[in-house]
This record gives structure tokens, C-alpha cells and sequence, in this order.
């Protein structure tokens, strides 16, 4: 059964599975329902939770099952990447993909800063005339958490936000310790500074300053970040690396001088990923030579011309023409680029395109498996 299972259930269209679920199933003998519906109901495509709520109203048992803490986790498990769920603008405006995705409400005064593990960071945006407050959100849950700011007003800071529990795979984290990382750069004295907030601890540390020679006076508002092992590595005029085992800070060039975005190579290492010559997605990943000497190595070539769907792409006359990658969705190989017209999300793996927004911005992508609110049929306790 199980051979089946696997063979034909991920090949079948939407409209045969919609026939499966709602139609096929419910009359099979009840010997088999329980084991073949879970192993049906796990492979309904988390990037859109009305499946869940269709399969839920077929019976009693089916709901059980997909209330069961016990099939949210074999469900995390069997898919291992969450899906894209929606984005933050950088005004930490909430733009759902799916209906089903609670709307957030506006948050005038503030800005986004990152999003990660089913969390985004937001931060107060007037931080030149009030003390600078950092607020963790978890958008489905309403939940926030306020961390006070360990620097004083007025100072530009970039800022990234993890799960902190111990033996989390990270598919479902949900009300969680976190960490908050935040770094900042006194442009005069061209001296980086970083800071590790627990949420269990509620306590700063202090992470070893950088000499940062060269540093622009704005470059540390916002850089965006990626998670990378124990580390997290931060996109700003340099890239700058948090040790967080160690609490220390390095830094290394970019492999191109242009507007570009970190990413998590096809290894899991870290990565860099830029448009260059107008049309060409290029893609690096960090490389250790045999001696020991660690570099970029580009190991991809993508041409947008081709990728991308008719118009999308202009020849630039002035900066505002020129196509940029505008975000990467941790853990995945998702990524998206702006151009002229718009937002689009390019999946490396599959070459599958599509138009997020009419809008050329950056975006923090927010991805988490999504069970939309469902009480089990039972009173029976699932393990």
C-alpha cells in the first residue's frame, strides 16, 4: 500500500486529488482508512492551507487526524521545507498568498527588519528622536514579544531573529525561546559592534567589536541576513559573520560590487546571489581551497531574458531600470527578483516563475507550515 502511496499520489493533478480526498476515500472499508487517509492527507501541498479545511469537513475521523499534534509533525517531516506563505515590505505591511493566511494589521512606525523560523523582527522606525524598540511577531499567533534595544538612539543597525529552543527542526516553532541579533557601526569611529539578546535569559551580550575601515555612513540599516550552521551572516556594505557560539564578528568582501542578496547554496553553505550585466542571474557559493584559503566561486549563470515572462525585463536608461534580487527565502532555493514592472519569485530548482507583486521592493519572505484552527473530533489524547 505504501508502494502506491509514494508512486502515484505525488503525480496526480489537482483535480484527481480533489476527487481522492472528497469523494474516493470516505467510501473505502474502515480497515483502511486510518492508515492510507494519514498517508493521503500528508501529501496534500502545504502551500495552500484550503486543503486542509476541504479535507477536514469530509468526517469526523479525517479531522481527528489532522488536529493530531502527532500528524503535524510527521507532516513537517515528510515535506521538510516550509512553504512561502506571504512577504513583509519594508513599512512590515503582511502581503498573504493565500486567503486562508491571517491578514496582519497595520503597524504604523514600523519597519521590518527579518523574518525567520515563523517569526519576523519589526523595530521602530523614528530612531533619531526615540530610544529604538525591537518587537518579535509571530504573525499567525498574534503573539509579540518587545525586546528592548541595547544601543542609543539615532544609530543605524541591522537585525536578525532565530528559534532558541533546543532539538527544534524548526517546521512548526511556535511560542519558543529566540534569539535576536543586532548589529550596528559607528561610521566615525568605524568600529562594528554586535549584540545577542535571549528571550530565556532576557539578557544582552556583547559580542567582540570589528575594525570596519571604508564603512558608509547608511549601510547598516536593514542589511538582511542568512543562517548558515552556527552562524549568521549579515549583508551590509561588507558581509559581516555573527559567530553565535562564540560571540564573535568577522567580516569579507562580496563577490561583485553590486546591489545583491545571501543566500544558502545548493551544499547548505553559504552563498551570494546578484543580477549582473542586466540580464544574468549570477549565483556563488563560499568555497575552502586545498590550503586552507576560503573564497567565492560562481557556479551558476541564469538568464533572465529567458526565465523570466515577456516585458518583464527592460533595458535600463537610469538605476531605477535595472533588475536587483530583492530576497531568498531561507532553507529553500527560492529567490526573488524585481525588475521594471514587479516582484517575481523564481524557484532555482524547478525554473517555475510567478508574479508576487506589482511593486519593485524588497521583500522578507515569510514561510511556515500553516494549519489553519481546527478542534479534533475527539476527546481521545494523540501522541
Amino acid at each position: 500500500m505504501d508502494e502506491v502511496v509514494e508512486e502515484v499520489l505525488p503525480h496526480l493533478p489537482p483535480v484527481l486529488m480533489e476527487e481522492l480526498v472528497e469523494e474516493v476515500l470516505p467510501r473505502l472499508p474502515p480497515v483502511l482508512m486510518d492508515e492510507l487517509v494519514e498517508e493521503v492527507l500528508l501529501r496534500l501541498p502545504p502551500d495552500e492551507p484550503t486543503w486542509f479545511v476541504r479535507s477536514s469537513t469530509v468526517c469526523k475521523p479525517w479531522r481527528r487526524i489532522l488536529a493530531a499534534p502527532r500528524f503535524r509533525r510527521r507532516y513537517g517531516e515528510f515535506h521538510g521545507t516550509p512553504p512561502f506563505l506571504g512577504y513583509f515590505r519594508f513599512d512590515a505591511t503582511f502581503v498573504p498568498t493565500s486567503a486562508l493566511v491571517p491578514a496582519q494589521p497595520d503597524r504604523p512606525g514600523l519597519i521590518s527588519l527579518d523574518c525567520r523560523h515563523g517569526r519576523v523582527l519589526l523595530a521602530t522606525s523614528d530612531r533619531y528622536t526615540q530610544p529604538i524598540e525591537l518587537i518579535v511577531l509571530e504573525p499567525l499567533t498574534g503573539q509579540e514579544s518587545r525586546v528592548p534595544c541595547p544601543m542609543h538612539r539615532g544609530r543605524m543597525c541591522s537585525a536578525s531573529v532565530l528559534c532558541a529552543a533546543q532539538g527544534c527542526d524548526h517546521h512548526t516553532c511556535q511560542g519558543d525561546h529566540f534569539l535576536v541579533a543586532l548589529l550596528s557601526t559607528d561610521w566615525q569611529r568605524r568600529v562594528t559592534s554586535g549584540w545577542l539578546y535571549s528571550s530565556e535569559t532576557r539578557v544582552w551580550s556583547e559580542l567582540t567589536s570589528l575594525h570596519h575601515p571604508n564603512v558608509k555612513s547608511a549601510s547598516h540599516m536593514g542589511g538582511r541576513s542568512v543562517l548558515v550552521g552556527d552562524a549568521l551572516y549579515f549583508n551590509v556594505d561588507v558581509i559581516i559573520k555573527c559567530q553565535l557560539g562564540t560571540l564573535s564578528l568577522s567580516r569579507f568582501e562580496k563577490p561583485v560590487d553590486v546591489k545583491g542578496c545571501l543566500m544558502t547554496a545548493e551544499d547548505g553553505g553559504l552563498g551570494f546571489a546578484a543580477v549582473v550585466d542586466v540580464r544574468i542571474l549570477t549565483l556563488w557559493s563560499m568555497e575552502t581551497g586545498p590550503e586552507g584559503a576560503v573564497g567565492w566561486a560562481r557556479f551558476r549563470l541564469i538568464n533572465l531574458e529567458i526565465l523570466l515572462p515577456d516585458g518583464a525585463l527592460l533595458t535600463p536608461t537610469h538605476e531605477y531600470g535595472i533588475s536587483f534580487v530583492s530576497g531568498f527565502a531561507e532553507g529553500t532555493q527560492v529567490m526573488f527578483v524585481s525588475t521594471y514592472v514587479g516582484c517575481y519569485m523564481v524557484d532555482l530548482k524547478s525554473g517555475r516563475v510567478r508574479m508576487v507583486s506589482c511593486s519593485r521592493e524588497n521583500i522578507l519572505p515569510y514561510t511556515r507550515f500553516y494549519f489553519p484552527a481546527m478542534k479534533a473530533a475527539s476527546t481521545d489524547k494523540e501522541q
